[in-house]
Parts: C-alpha cells; structure tokens; sequence
C-alpha cells in the first residue's frame, strides 16, 4: 500500500482486487485497534500507529530474507563423507577449522578406524574417501611415509621377553613391529591383543609394553615416554599414507578430500612418498 501509494496500484501488483486489499487492511486494524491510514488525505498517508506498523513490518520482512538467505545456503552445502586412520586423528580439529574457512560451502561427515575397516568401507560405498595408513587401495595415491618410533618404559625382569602391545585386528602398523622385532631377533612377547588402538597407547602410557608410534606421537600425549635407546634396536621403517577413494566418488569430493588431508597431515612426520 505505501510502496505502491494505494489500494489499486497495491491490488494490481499483487495480482488480487482492490475488495481484498482492503479486507487485509481493515483486519490488520481490528488486530492492532487502530486505524492505519488517513483516508482523508490525498496522497495516502499512515497514521502514527500504521508507521508503527510499517516499521516493524520492514523488519520481520529484512528477518525473513535473512533466515531465507541462511537456510538456502545451508541446504546448498556439499556434503561428504571420509575417514581417517586413528593414528590421525589429532589433525581433525585442524582439518575442520581449515575446511570451514577455504569451503564453507562444504560439509565433511568424518570417520575414525583401523585402515583396514576404512578401506571395507570405501569399497563398499560408505566412504567416498579416507586417509589410510599402509592400506593401499585400487584408487589412491600416496601423500608420503610416516617415520615410526618406538615408545614405552616397561621394565622386564633379566632374561625375560620385551612386552610389545599391539592391534588384535588388520593392522598395517602392528604388522610392521612384528616384521621388524622379528628381523632383529628382539624376544619379545605380545601383551593381551586389543581391537583399540586408544588401548594399545593406554598401556604404553601405564608402563606395561612397548610398540610404535607416529614419532612425534609425545608431543600430542605427553604421558607417551620414547623407548630407552637400544631397547628394541632401531625404528620399524616408514610406513606409506594413502589417500584413498572409493571407486564412485564424485570428482568435487576428490579435490576437497585433497584439501582435507593436507590440513589434517600438517603436523604428522611425514617422509616424500
């Protein structure tokens, strides 16, 4: 009506007769009990209660527009799923932030596990991509090898086998101590076997074995001691990171997950593939 300057040219714009316009305006007066215009004056002009009115009215239209904008753009987000081997998972937080600051159109659905599992589940569909550790795909490429060093303090009588925890299921890590304890001829024995790598570290942690770990592993988990030098000879080798695609991913999602992973391998010892 304001914007229009009457009842006809406001019906005409919004497509309705001038009768209707005017039913909206006499219930919005019985609603606020209060007339909004001065009818008696040419041009239209708002009594003081229909500038009350209009004000408020601007803005629940401004806060509409905004909550339109903001749910269009939400629902606009590409939306995708990977995974990171636990060994990685330090980075996420990082990885995250750096995501929602050069995409913030793009959402990441994220996944920790064992690379082995991960890697079940790219080929099964249910991750378009993950960062594993010594689990090589058909579709990945590999962003480097990740320097291994050993951890724990635990004190075994004289003459007895180290104690060495490690991962009970597919693990390419703990199949790297084993072949490396083996071509040292260390003795060694296995501490009960555990699905959970997060185990695994609490009892290093507690003093109850050793293993391998990323070698910067302390810096994140102080409780983490290095192993006494010569204990169990030197580090396992390297073992290869792999980005890893499931065979449908979406060509966007190659990209972003590149992006991801740069960001959460940041601070991880990484050796040139």
């Amino acid at each position: 009506m304001v914007d229009e300057n009457g009842f006809a040219r406001a019906a005409q714009a919004l497509h309705v007769t001038q009768p209707t316009v005017s039913q909206q305006i006499k219930r919005l007066e019985t609603i606020v009990q209060a007339p909004l215009f001065q009818r008696t004056k040419r041009p239209l002009q708002l009594t003081p209660a229909g500038r009350e009115v209009m004000a408020h009215a601007r803005r629940v239209i401004l806060l509409n527009n905004e909550v339109l904008s903001k749910i269009s753009a939400f629902s606009s987000q590409e939306l995708f799923s990977m995974g990171c081997s636990v060994h990685f998972a330090d980075g996420l937080r990082t990885m995250l932030a750096q995501l929602a600051v050069e995409r913030p159109r793009l959402r990441c659905a994220m996944a920790t596990g064992l690379s082995a599992v991960l890697a079940d589940k790219l080929a099964q569909g249910e991750l378009e991509a993950a960062i594993l550790l010594g689990t090589q795909t058909p579709r990945s490429e590999i962003l480097g090898r990740l320097r291994l060093a050993w951890f724990g303090q635990a004190l075994p009588a004289a003459g007895e086998r180290l104690p060495v925890a490690l991962v009970s299921e597919r693990s390419a890590l703990s199949d790297r101590i084993i072949e490396t304890l083996a071509e040292r001829d260390v003795a060694w024995h296995s501490v009960p076997r555990c699905s959970d790598p997060l185990a695994v570290r609490a009892s290093i942690q507690a003093g109850l074995a050793y293993t391998a770990l990323p070698a910067n592993a302390h810096h994140n988990h102080p409780s983490l001691r290095p192993a006494p030098l010569g204990a169990l000879g030197p580090a396992p080798e390297p073992l290869p990171v792999y980005l890893a695609f499931s065979p449908s991913v979406r060509e966007p999602v190659v990209d972003a997950a590149r992006a991801a992973a740069r960001a959460m391998l940041k601070d991880v010892p990484l050796s040139p593939p």
